[in-house]
């Protein structure tokens, strides 16, 4: 851990418990400005005498920024109204995947979500556009999200992100052909510039959840940066759903 991040936790640590106490003396007097010194050195002197706290202390600050951040964008998240939603729209575990279909990673990925789909009949799954690597990638993501008024986003998304040569134009739209798709209709349709606007609030989207690279998933109240092996995610989508399970209880 690095110096910066032991003098942040520090402060946002200390700064927080002598709020805490500050609040629970309210009801008796304000402190004064030399007792507020005096419990800050006493915190920060009890902070270096035991540093193994602070791994734990920036955890659980981190993990309650991206709570804020996951409720702040739900809408742009979970209800944006053009990203493309597949297996049980009503499913109890949301799974929401950002990829980029010259990600070689993202390719990895595809049997995993597919599968889970397959044999998670409760899942419900976001696809996310999210090119970031090429300028095929952005096309791609455009003819993608196209492909949603002819009904062909699902059988599409897989054959693009199964193709195992290089995305050029001329091969994305030969797949579009490949599975159905009228291909006059989709270069027209992918003109329309709320594609582009698309694009840009999920880049902006994935900024503000720290997602730099593909894939990124959501599950739950959790970010997972990169493509989790399949027991991995199984045993993930169970914790969410014991510890929603005791919430309930």
């Amino acid at each position: 851990m690095s110096h910066l991040m032991q003098k942040i936790a520090l402060f946002l640590l200390g700064g927080t418990i002598v709020m805490t106490s500050l609040i629970a003396g309210a009801a008796e007097k304000d402190f004064s400005a030399r007792q507020k010194q005096e419990i800050n050195q006493m915190i920060r002197e009890y902070i270096l005498e035991h540093p193994e706290i602070l791994p734990e202390a920036i955890q659980i600050l981190q993990n309650r920024d991206r709570k804020i951040k996951l409720e702040q964008n739900y809408t742009r998240l979970y209800e944006d109204g053009f990203s493309h939603v597949g297996g049980n729209k009503n499913g109890d575990v949301t799974v929401i995947e950002f990829f980029d279909y010259n990600c070689s990673y993202c390719k990895r990925a595809l049997d995993t979500v597919e599968r889970l789909k397959r044999e998670d009949g409760n899942i419900r799954l976001i696809y996310k556009e999210f090119p970031i690597l090429s300028e095929t990638s952005y096309t791609a993501s455009k003819a993608a999200m196209a492909a949603m008024n002819q009904g062909k986003y699902e059988e599409f998304h897989m054959a693009l992100l199964r193709n195992s040569g290089s995305l050029t134009e001329d091969r994305i739209f030969e797949i579009a052909r490949e599975v159905g798709l009228n291909e006059k209709t989709l270069a027209t349709d992918m003109t329309n510039p709320v594609l582009d606007r698309n694009i840009l609030i999920n880049h902006d989207l994935a900024e503000t959840m720290k997602i730099t690279g593909t894939p990124g998933f959501i599950i739950g109240d959790m970010v997972v940066p990169g493509a989790l092996p399949y027991e991995e995610m199984v045993k993930l989508i169970k914790d969410i759903r014991q510890q929603a399970a005791k919430k309930t209880n």
